[in-house]
């Protein structure tokens, strides 16, 4: 990955061209010292006087002079192994608070990045210092200097990047905290807004665990006060996660939850994986683990999303269905379709909207001094934030500036799904109607979907998968917008949705269903040949033989569709009856409250993953892959799903439960009116509590 091949790293290494902080001692120009600040340019003046041997105080040599220079890392370890950033030690030079004699002011050091142009060329050059990354490559040098914390990084690159200043190879100077803003007003009111949310779940929790026996039955109880303060109650939220008592009723789909569970683990490893690369010294240690065939299913974790989409598409129309078949007039009239769109909107908004929030104008503030803030993932996601946190409550962020201006990275599978969730009814309808009309409708979709996604790949000459690694096609053309146009887009989508709604209508359509045995083993067999043949077929092009562009286009045009049909028959089989241990272990009552908690792990795994990361202060080196899930992966996992039964308990049930509370005595009315006469009688007679029948649907 390395744009310098062997050759030019041995010309440069055999030219002891290497750069190390002598040479950034060497490269200032003294005759613009005077431009520094005063405290800065007595700093510099001392540091430079020692570094030529004229030591201007006599505990410099040991109390600075040392520390500074056994801190960072020459250049040259482990470059053939990817790497560019050499960290050197972040805590020793924050260590350096030196009282000297003669001078009032202590010299105080802070930890620098100094990038360096790749091949060592001069920075007055036009061709020097391009910097960065770019499309995946590596393109720019990096090491962690002690220097003055006197002295800004402006001031620095005043010393090295100048017409005056000697030939160097230094591009730029930044120190730490250099790319965070100091807390504005939205952090501010997004820390008051959410700690105000949490004081009163937190508060409710406590009056209804002491409060409720004595208070409910008695006419204070059914005031909305009272209701909305419970909606927010964390004892009975939190309490409702882990509550499995419903998980193994007629009519469940039981292995949803398991699905659910392990898709996001397979989520949360994928982006860890992803992310690493960016932050060890040793990336292409871990490209290296790709000629190991079980590494497909990393480099393949994106049929997780697959999985979410189909799912999502099962329990619409399993639920649309089932409400459907009672009352076909109150389901399908225009107050239930409004309903059901705010219901959605309305139901994964808050925890979703509290976390682009939290993401964009809090979660950056949590890596200051810490040099993990110096990272380029974390800048370019920092820059990103600054403009456009916004646009993640559109639920466009996957079309506005083609999807590349999002502050939260994973959000873009919410405004997919919410795209596609609009246009259900143009399947859902016809399935109601006329079943085979339905089945139409999907199968022209479906068509185009396909199509759509072969012609870009023909068109384009894109690869089969997302995957960078191995084989690379030459005359592959604008994948700036393979996101945009493949990864993001809802045409290219559906297609697992569609198979997830037909078969939601089919459970819930057909309530009981006979298989033969040798059926049901035949089709286990395939099912599980088929996902592993999906997981693994790519595995001849990661290790360096390119596809044909045929079968480039039918794996990326029907993997996902194939990987939504495996699932589907997994779902079917042991939905009625024929998943034998498989479903015994897919339906065990403790996937249920994981499966919950999907969601906000979903929302939440990013921030802790960048966490986790931003922890070490020091260089990270990967040393295996079973070291890597015991000390990131496991830990990883663990946060995200302690973090989101909080944030689930507050802002997704509470909120939840106050959107039933505040609408569903109109959903009732809607019901009433709908429903015949003496449906109507009974309905208005009853005293059960209208929220309390809506919670119990």
């Amino acid at each position: 990955v390395l744009q310098l091949n062997r050759s030019e790293l041995s010309d440069v290494s055999s030219a002891d061209r290497l750069f190390a902080i002598d040479d950034l001692f060497d490269a200032p120009d003294g005759h613009r010292l005077d431009s520094l600040s005063p405290d800065c340019k007595e700093d510099m003046t001392a540091l430079i006087s020692a570094h030529f041997g004229k030591f201007l105080y006599p505990e410099f040599a040991l109390d600075v002079l040392l520390p500074i220079i056994v801190s960072p890392i020459r250049i040259h370890q482990v470059i053939l192994k990817g790497h560019t950033y050499f960290a050197g030690h972040y805590s020793e030079c924050l260590e350096i608070d030196a009282k000297l004699t003669g001078r009032d002011r202590p010299f105080r050091a802070d930890y620098f990045k100094v990038d360096i142009d790749i091949l060592f060329r001069p920075n007055t050059r036009n061709d020097s210092c391009v910097g960065g990354l770019a499309v995946g490559r590596v393109i720019g040098w990096s090491l962690g200097l002690c220097l003055p914390a006197s002295c800004s990084s402006a001031e620095l690159e005043s010393l090295v990047i100048s017409d005056e200043a000697k030939h160097n190879p230094i591009c730029a100077i930044h120190k730490t905290n250099d790319s965070l803003e100091d807390p504005d007003a939205g952090f501010y009111i997004t820390i008051s807004i959410m700690g105000v949310i949490f004081v009163v779940c937190l508060l409710s929790g406590v009056v209804d665990f002491f409060f409720s026996d004595l208070i409910n039955g008695k006419p204070a109880s059914r005031s909305l006060p009272w209701r909305m303060l419970m909606c927010f109650s964390k004892h009975s939220n939190v309490a409702s996660i882990f509550d499995t008592s419903g998980g193994k009723k007629e009519g469940q789909i039981s292995p949803i939850h398991c699905i659910r569970f392990f898709s996001m683990c397979w989520v949360v490893l994928g982006h860890l994986t992803a992310s690493s690369l960016l932050v060890v010294a040793n990336p292409l240690d871990i490209v290296g683990l790709s000629r190991d065939l079980t590494t497909e299913f990393i480099l393949n974790a994106f049929f997780t999303v697959d999985s979410f989409f189909s799912i999502g598409g099962l329990l619409l129309t399993f639920l649309w269905f089932k409400s459907y078949h009672r009352n076909p007039r109150q389901t399908n009239s225009p107050g239930a379709w409004i309903m059901l769109y705010a219901h959605r909107i309305l139901r994964l908004s808050p925890a979703y909207f509290m976390m682009v929030a939290f993401n964009a104008l809090v979660m950056h503030q949590t890596y200051r001094n810490s040099p993990f803030n110096l990272n380029s993932m974390t800048q370019s996601e920092a820059e990103m934030c600054k403009s456009s946190w916004w646009l993640e409550f559109t639920y466009l962020q996957n079309f506005i500036d083609k999807g590349r201006s999002q502050c939260h990275g994973v959000s873009w599978y919410l405004a997919t799904d919410t795209q596609i969730f609009i246009f259900t009814p143009l399947l859902i309808l016809p399935l109601a109607l006329k079943p085979i009309l339905g089945f139409a409708v999907a199968a022209v979709i479906f068509v185009v979907s396909s199509a759509w996604n072969i012609f870009l790949v023909y068109h384009y000459h894109w690869p089969a998968s997302l995957s960078l690694l191995g084989a690379i096609v030459l005359d592959m053309t604008n994948f700036e917008n393979y996101m945009f146009l493949m990864y993001f887009s809802p045409i290219t989508r559906c297609q697992v949705y569609i198979i997830g709604m037909l078969v939601g209508w089919f459970l819930q359509t057909k309530k009981r269903m006979r298989i033969n045995q040798m059926v049901n083993i035949v089709l286990w067999m395939l099912s599980l040949a088929l996902m592993l043949t999906l997981l693994l077929g790519l595995h001849s092009q990661t290790t360096g033989t390119l596809m044909p562009i045929f079968w480039r286009a039918m794996y990326s045009a029907f993997s996902k569709p194939a990987w939504a049909l495996c699932l589907s028959w997994i779902i079917i089989a042991c939905y009625y009856g024929y998943g034998g241990p498989i479903n015994s272990f897919m339906s065990w009552h403790i996937w249920v409250p994981l499966g919950r908690l999907s969601y906000c792990g979903y929302l939440v795994h990013y921030p802790m993953m960048n966490f986790v990361l931003g922890q070490v202060h020091d260089e990270i080196y990967f040393s295996s892959f079973t070291e890597f899930a015991i000390t990131k992966v496991i830990p990883v996992i663990a946060l995200t799903y302690f973090a989101s039964i909080f944030w689930s308990a507050c802002f997704e049930i509470g909120f939840g439960k106050m959107e039933m509370l505040l609408l569903g005595g109109h959903r009732m009315r809607v019901k009433q009116e709908e429903s015949a006469p003496v449906k109507r009688k009974l309905s208005q007679n009853t005293r059960e509590d209208p929220l309390q029948i809506r919670i119990r649907l």
